[in-house]
């Protein structure tokens, strides 16, 4: 037999491996030098989903995804103050001197894009709303004045409450800006009035950069808590230092290769794959545990290190190698989802994984070697064998029937649980709740709730959209948008033309509107044409804007808004020559990301189950035999679905990426068991002995995988990271119910079925009841 032939000459040369190993692990060691970090939200993006490529285009043009909202607050009465006003006169100035900045879609009372109208003699004066901070109360009053008498400023520049100013500031993107550049240079407007009576808050996209800086430096300083975790498992669990050594070597080893390979192929750390240590660590560590345990089962029925290391090696290996292929392939099918990030996320983890069965394969035996053999063994009693004693019978009794009877109970609950899933939910969950972003965020938001933009793009031919056709088809949908009370307000090119024509008009029945002559609009564009007009239109005018400012980004209520959306654009068509491009900004930037990323995790299960069912198929050398492999997995996630619709737990990307995980690493336990079942009938011939010893052998091993596995996750369930806590509690809940459905109710289909890979031609019925 090969793997025979290669465990002996092993065992005959450990120094040859260990030295080619080390050889390995120092070049591979040169890549962690090599690793950068990037936290930039634009490969956190489905760059193929619509959404995406229409907030590009209008990002290419007018901005809009770097919006940063600065909000003035006095911290007693109104912003309606000189000292007040002259604050947000120098916040202006200073934020148009920041990097990168786009004036023309600065906003505030003093941004020189905004501009008000007037009618002087039957000509149109365009002029800044506050040229200079007024003095007297007077001139505040006429400045009040002016701004409620423009229906798209009213509200905007200073809330309704008159507590907060907003000074609203756009970016152009930079391919090489760090995460965090802009959320910091943002922050330095207010250093200067750190002693003035005025409180300052900051809200936008790019201030969310410092939850995900914050996440990442958060989850490193979780991996030593995994580490010494796990560790501590291993050794309650193996009762040596060997056994608690060993594992823990292959997980950092493991964990090293793939950092290091990360580092040459240029995959850098992101928000997604900071968390590939952890996930390294604990399932390197159980691969690890698998082995162990057949070669101290060897050492014990051998009494013979050599021999011991050969056997384990022979009749795990094959195993190690099946289990580990799955789990590698079922992370690496996520390098088809089109997200940078994700796609970083699964070649990362499949690297790790793959090299911790190459480490258990050659390393590891070589290692065993050399080493005295572990004097001290598990203990075969205790709450373990109680518990794997109580399974047994459960499967033996009456054919299984109370554990078929009790999985379709639960599996009824899970489906009831299923159907109260909620989608989705706001961004903010996902920021601590005492974080200063998610903070600044609310307080905004008391007074101002639309922090969330969205923004549709009239397309045509030079001069189109000054056209009345175009200008009344965004009128009217704006009105269509604004029906839905998710919207706080709109701005587009039609409203300063309704402007215009309020102020040229103002004895028309109703001024505020877009007129039907085309020559009367091109009239006003051309009197009153200023700074104002290049938030909404290009200079050619073949461009046209529409902002809408939502009151949330809750994926569950952009989807619907935007899909009725859909349904009224293609009954009220764009006019001929123009189209509409629905829809940009952080609304519908989110709703892409969650659609994307949570049905791609739902399709990528179905990715992994299949790819589990070949591979085990394969090494099972049985096409029923990845059936019942694949079987305990999909009870598992119908219970996982159950957990998350009963408890709350929203189904999104973070959720459903824990799912698909578990989808991967739980198909270890059905295969280790099915090997081991198989390996033991063959053996012994008799059924219920077979059972018991696979319960007692590879049972064993399983649980305690599965305990190490869940208890290296429940390090990050105590966080203030939605994201991390998911983590930490939905990844053990999937390690407990993957391990329980691989001990109870694949084992009773197994014997129910009685299938040839693992009984061959034996007739024999089982041939004992508990």
């Amino acid at each position: 037999m090969l793997l025979e032939r290669y465990a002996r000459w092993l065992v005959r040369h450990p120094y040859w491996m260990l030295l080619a190993v080390a050889a390995v692990t120092a070049w591979l060691a040169t890549g962690i030098g090599k690793l950068v970090t990037d936290f930039n939200i634009e490969h956190s993006l489905p760059t193929d989903h619509p959404f995406i490529q229409i907030d590009r285009t209008i990002r290419a043009e007018f901005g809009g995804r770097n919006t940063i909202m600065v909000g003035i607050a006095p911290r007693d009465g109104d912003v309606w103050r000189p000292e007040i006003l002259e604050i947000v006169q120098q916040v202006t100035l200073a934020g148009l001197r920041l990097p990168d900045v786009m004036a023309q879609n600065v906003v505030s009372l003093a941004a020189p894009a905004v501009r008000y109208v007037s009618d002087e003699g039957g000509t149109l004066q365009v002029d800044y709303l506050m040229r200079e901070v007024p003095r007297t109360p007077e001139g505040i009053a006429e400045l009040r004045r002016k701004l409620e008498s423009d229906p798209q400023l009213k509200g905007m520049l200073v809330t309704p409450d008159q507590r907060l100013a907003l000074v609203i500031l756009d970016f152009y993107q930079r391919d090489d800006a760090e995460e965090g550049d802009l959320a910091r240079a943002a922050l330095t407007l207010a250093e200067p009035y750190k002693e003035a009576p005025v409180d300052f808050h900051f809200a936008g996209e790019p201030m969310l950069a410092f939850t995900n800086l914050e996440q990442a430096a958060t989850m490193g300083r979780r991996i030593p808590m995994t580490f010494a975790v796990i560790a501590a498992m291993m050794l309650l669990s193996f009762r040596s230092l060997q056994g608690m050594f060993i594992p823990m070597l292959t997980a950092t080893l493991s964990t090293l290769w793939a950092l290091g390979i990360m580092g040459h192929a240029g995959i850098a750390i992101d928000t997604w794959n900071a968390a590939v240590p952890i996930l390294l660590i604990a399932v390197a560590a159980a691969h690890s545990a698998q082995m162990l345990k057949r070669y101290v089962e060897e050492v014990t029925r051998l009494h013979d290190n050599t021999a011991a290391v050969i056997e384990s090696t022979v009749r795990i290996g094959p195993v190690m190698i099946a289990a580990g292929m799955t789990a590698s392939l079922g992370f690496a099918s996520l390098a088809l989802f089109g997200v940078q990030s994700i796609s970083n996320f699964g070649l990362s983890c499949a690297y790790g994984i793959a090299a911790a069965v190459v480490l258990e394969m050659t390393f590891i035996p070589a290692l065993r070697a050399i080493l005295p053999a572990p004097r001290r063994t598990p203990s075969e009693g205790g709450i373990t064998k109680r518990v794997l004693e109580s399974l047994e019978r459960a499967v033996l009794r009456d054919h299984g029937r109370a554990v078929l009877i009790g999985t379709a109970v639960v599996i009824a609950l899970s489906l009831a649980g299923a159907a109260r899933i909620r989608t989705y939910g706001p961004t903010r969950e996902y920021m601590p709740k005492h974080s200063v972003a998610r903070q600044d965020l609310e307080a905004i938001e008391r007074h101002f709730q639309g922090t969330t933009t969205m923004t549709v793009l009239y397309e045509g031919e030079p001069g189109s959209a000054k056209s009345v056709a175009v200008l009344a088809h965004m009128a009217a949908l704006q009105a269509e948008i604004e029906k839905d009370p998710l919207v706080l307000r709109t701005a587009s090119l039609a409203d300063l033309v309704k402007t215009l024509h309020k102020t040229f008009n103002p004895e028309d029945p109703h001024p505020y509107r877009v007129p039907d002559s085309q020559e009367l609009v091109s009239q006003l564009i051309f009197l009153g044409e200023s700074p104002a007009f290049e938030r909404f239109t290009d200079r050619s005018y073949s461009k046209g804007l529409l902002v809408a400012y939502l009151r949330d980004d809750d994926s569950a209520l952009v989807g619907p808004f935007l899909h009725r959306l859909e349904r009224w654009l293609a009954q009220h068509p764009a006019p001929a020559g123009s189209k509409v491009l629905l829809a940009g900004g952080a609304g519908p930037t989110v709703l892409a990301v969650n659609e994307h990323t949570t049905i791609g995790k739902l399709l990528n299960m179905l990715v992994v189950l299949f790819t589990i069912y070949l591979v085990s198929s394969l090494v099972l050398r049985s096409p029923a035999g990845g059936l019942y492999v694949v079987t305990p997995i999909v009870v598992t996630i119908v219970e996982l679905f159950g957990v998350i619709g009963w408890t709350g737990i929203r189904l999104d990307m973070g959720s459903a990426t824990v799912i698909a995980m578990a989808a991967g690493i739980g198909a270890d336990y059905a295969i280790y068991f099915l090997y081991r079942l198989r390996e033991e009938h063959r053996r012994r011939g008799s059924d219920a002995e077979a059972l018991e010893v696979a319960m007692v052998t590879s049972g064993r091993a399983v649980l305690f995988v599965a305990a190490s596995i869940g208890a290296g996750f429940s390090v990050m369930a105590i966080s203030p990271f939605l994201g991390m806590r998911l983590f930490g509690t939905l990844m053990p809940t999937a390690m407990l119910l993957s391990c329980l459905s691989a001990l109870t109710v694949m084992p009773v289909m197994v014997m129910r079925r009685r299938p040839r890979f693992v009984f061959g031609d034996d007739p024999t019925k089982l041939d004992r009841a508990a």
